[in-house]
This record gives C-alpha cells, structure tokens and sequence, in this order.
C-alpha cells in the first residue's frame, strides 16, 4: 500500500511540476501550447512517477541530500530520462529540454521526495515524563551573585 501512496504523491507533484513548466515554456519558447498537452503531461508525469516510486521502493529516492553524493549514478540516469520525456513526449526541441528538464528534475524530484517521506514516515513523538523539570536554555552571562549572608 505504501508503494501505491508514493506512486500518487510522486505523480501528483511531477505533474503540476511539468503542466506548469510546459504551459509557461511552450508558450514563451515557441508562442504556442503543443495539442492534447493534458494528455501528455499525464503520460509523461506518469512514467516519471513510476521511474521515482521505482527508486524509492529500491531504497535510493532522489532527495536533495543524497542527489549529488551517495545517489550520483541514479541523478544521471534520471537526467537521462527527464531529458528523454521533454524531448519525445513533451516536444521540446533539445536543447530547451536540457535546460527545462534537468532544471525541473532537480526541483521537482526533491519536492516530491520530501513529500513521500513526510507522509509515509511513521512520526515518532517523546514526550517528557510528567515531573520533567525543563532547564533553561541560555545562562546568564553576568557573574553568579554571591550567595546571601546567614542571619
């Protein structure tokens, strides 16, 4: 179940990611939408969806702390796919994909991850016993008074 949820939120954030991308980046680039955008949109989201859900279930989700370190070789795949998905689906001419969909693979693969994880992440919560006595935070930098004379 928790495969499907990740697919939903993974597909959800790369598609209005890309609707958004492709609708301002066609019309600026080229003056024109290309036909049946909502479909290809909801194609191409969709397999970038599956492509995350796939590395996430594998245990190597593209986040933003992992992306360029740990991850490098599966960053460069995605690229490679992203890239592949803006020129072949999404009909934008090479060298505008690169551009626009490694820019959007970056933004919005991390986004998305962050959202899976925050849902699907059981929350742990400690709370303090009922007699915790809280210390405070900062001290006083003043010199400590000197304790009271005995009557």
């Amino acid at each position: 179940m928790a495969t499907i949820w990740a697919l939903l939120i993974y597909w959800l954030v790369i598609f209005v990611g890309c609707y958004v991308v492709i609708e301002i980046g066609q019309d600026q680039l080229y003056d024109e939408v290309t036909p049946h955008v909502g479909l290809k949109v909801t194609g191409g989201s969709l397999l970038l969806a599956l492509m995350l859900t796939g590395f996430y279930y594998k245990g190597m989700a593209a986040s933003f702390d992992s992306m360029f370190t740990n991850n490098i070789l599966c960053t460069v795949f995605q690229a490679l796919v992203w890239f592949g998905v803006f020129v072949l689906i999404f009909q934008f001419h090479p060298w505008h994909a690169l551009g626009l969909g490694i820019a959007t693979m970056l933004l919005v693969q991390g986004l998305a991850t962050m959202g899976v994880n925050s849902i699907l992440t059981p929350a742990s919560v400690s709370r303090p016993g009922a007699f915790a006595v809280s210390k405070p935070v900062r001290q006083s930098l003043a010199p400590a008074a000197p304790p009271a004379a005995m009557r």
